[in-house]
């Protein structure tokens, strides 16, 4: 039987070893070879220049973003024999020994398989002998946050007074597992996340210089695919590369690296906003039949509503801050016209909440299809704030009664939907729940400025309207607080001290207003109101209603409403609407009445 032959002596066409990635090939050998880390490369040159450099260093900051490269040409120029300035020169034989890894003195340790405390203390001993070539040993720990705790306790002392012809170098992606102690012993640079223009440009210039003929959209979709590395942007460009017959062109890198196609994407952000369920479901049967990994699938919708959201906030000033083609941007815009933020607010953040289930589950097709199904079944949100008004007001509105309820209204307001229709068609989204009883109206005599407490306690803040402006500041400042606020009654105002009061309805209320940061953010606003000090006390009147106007009698029983039955049973499977008529002393406004009142 014939033996095999070693790699390296295979007849030419055949698979050899001598092939070398381009994530290696086209690793930096130099500062100035640094791509997007400028702050970085620029400070170590000039401390070169110097003879500044510290005997530690911490390099931290995100995957593939140029970290244990700097760390070898910082150890390349220490040990350098012909260095030019602040750059190793790379031919003599310390620069060629450090870049084939074969450097006596450069030590590279990776922290992750030897964590412990017998390989610091074996470190500790070893690191006090003087170097091989008689010049410094510069030791390179990567990943350092895996050490355990004693490993880094056992390293304070080295790192505190290392030996003279000592240098050390950690990187890390994690520096906040990097026990404080260390960190402070070390000068830190913090890399950044490479952009996408310089991912883009360096993939560029690599295809150039290789001879591979390319389409810029396919660089592009791999540099957004690569999440801001440019290792990871190497390593598919590899891969691409490899699958080529011509040109590497954006459907061969789809195919390649299976994404998903952004007119696909697109397509299901119309249907979303179209409230086409059907369509929607149809798309998802298309991304499961051509064999899309639904995971890719998933995440690429949540990043079209990410690039819509981006679009709508930032107009055409957002170009800058995608990572998108120009087509893809004009397509986006227009789709990003027929949704308001809130609504990609809404659909953004059930989608987030989503994903994790969605990724847990053994049925991921059954999961999106609902969650398409329910997000192109989605209502216009209503901002808080604008509820807010509108309680103010007196005018929560209704679907007919003049078109400012948060459905209606909204819409109304809002763009047009993609099928040109402002209205929602029967039966493409959930029906409303009030179908029997169209709006809930606040009576006037009920209204929160009416709510606000004891008319003499009041008086003494200069009545009813000073304290409505100052809930508005408070809301403007901080809404949350603000709304706590407004479920408090002015109970006393004695001297410099103001009694609020609180229900058994508004118990959190009432814990939110207590809490002491809470109540001094109260007092600071008090004062610059009413120019006057003012401390508050947080109270919890014994039943809901005590503490009302005295103009009311304590004993005073509301009057029992004559409610229709087939409401009242509405009512119970429609707890906001149940909760509106009991916080706000509403009424039901049937169908037939508010027709005939309208």
């Amino acid at each position: 039987m014939p033996r095999a032959r070693p790699f390296s002596t295979l007849e030419a066409g055949e698979i050899t070893m001598s092939y070398l990635i381009l994530a290696r090939k086209w690793r930096p050998q130099k500062f100035s070879e640094i791509v997007g880390q400028d702050h970085v490369s620029t400070t170590l040159s000039r401390a070169v220049e110097k003879g500044r450099v510290a005997h530690a260093y911490l390099f931290s900051g995100p995957r593939g973003c140029g970290k244990t490269s700097t760390a070898r040409i910082l150890a390349k120029v220490i040990n350098c024999e012909n260095r030019s300035g602040g750059e190793p020169c790379g031919s003599c034989e310390s620069c060629q020994a450090v870049a084939a890894g074969e450097h006596m003195d450069v030590m590279e340790i990776d922290g992750a398989s030897n964590r412990g405390i017998d390989e610091i203390r074996d470190l500790r001993e070893k690191i006090g002998y003087t170097s091989t070539s008689g010049m410094s040993k510069i030791y390179i720990i990567d990943e350092v946050h895996m050490l355990t705790p004693q490993a880094f306790n056992a390293l304070l002392k080295t790192l505190e007074e290392p030996p003279a012809h000592v240098f050390m170098i950690l990187a890390t992606t994690e520096p906040n597992r990097v026990p404080a102690t260390i960190r402070s012993r070390c000068q830190r640079f913090s890399f950044k996340r490479l952009e996408f223009s310089e991912i883009v440009g360096q993939l560029e210039k690599i295809c150039t210089s290789e001879k591979i003929d390319y389409r810029k959209d396919a660089l592009q979709l791999i540099a957004r695919r690569s999440d801001g590395s440019m290792r990871d942007a190497e390593s598919l460009l590899d891969q691409s590369i490899s699958a080529s017959e011509k040109v590497i062109d954006i459907e061969l890198v789809r195919s390649v690296l299976g994404l998903v196609d952004s007119a696909m994407v697109s397509e299901l952000l119309r249907a979303v906003s179209g409230r086409n369920r059907s369509e929607a479901l149809s798309i998802v049967n298309r991304a499961v039949s051509s064999g899309l990994d639904l995971e890719e699938f998933f995440l690429a919708y949540m990043e079209g509503l990410r690039s819509l959201l981006v679009i709508s906030v930032g107009g055409e000033g957002a170009a800058g801050w995608l990572d998108l083609t120009d087509s893809e941007f004009e397509e986006f815009s227009g789709i990003a016209d027929t949704f308001r933020v809130e609504d990609l607010l809404l659909l953004f953040r059930s989608a987030v909440r989503s994903f994790d289930e969605f990724r847990r589950t053994a049925q991921q097709r059954y999961h999106l299809e609902a969650l398409v199904a329910e997000a192109a079944s989605w209502d216009s949100a209503v901002d808080i704030s604008e509820l807010i008004g509108r309680i103010d007001s007196g005018d929560t509105g209704g679907d007919g009664g003049g078109g400012s309820g948060p459905a209606a209204g909204s819409r109304e307001a809002g763009k047009k939907s993609a099928g040109g229709k402002k209205s929602r068609k029967s039966g493409s989204g959930p029906q409303s729940s009030t179908s029997k009883a169209e709006a809930v109206r606040v009576k006037p005599e009920t209204r929160s400025g009416e709510r606000a407490g004891n008319t003499k306690a009041l008086a003494a803040l200069g009545g009813r309207e000073e304290w409505e402006k100052f809930l508005s500041k408070i809301r403007e400042a901080k809404l949350t607080l603000g709304i706590w606020l407004m479920s408090a009654k002015v109970m006393q105002v004695i001297d410099d001290k103001i009694v609020l009061g609180f229900d058994g309805r508004n118990r959190f209320a009432c814990g939110m207003v207590r809490e002491a940061k809470n109540r001094r953010y109260i007092e600071k606003h008090l004062e610059d109101c009413f120019g006057k000090k003012f401390t508050i006390d947080v109270v919890e009147t014994d039943k809901p209603g005590s503490g009302d106007d005295d103009r009311e009698s304590k004993d005073e029983k509301p009057a029992k409403k004559n409610v229709d039955p087939e409401i009242d049973k509405m009512l119970k499977g429609n707890p906001m609407a149940r909760r509106l008529v009991e916080e706000f002393d509403g009424e039901i406004i049937p169908e037939k009445d508010k027709k005939r009142r309208a």
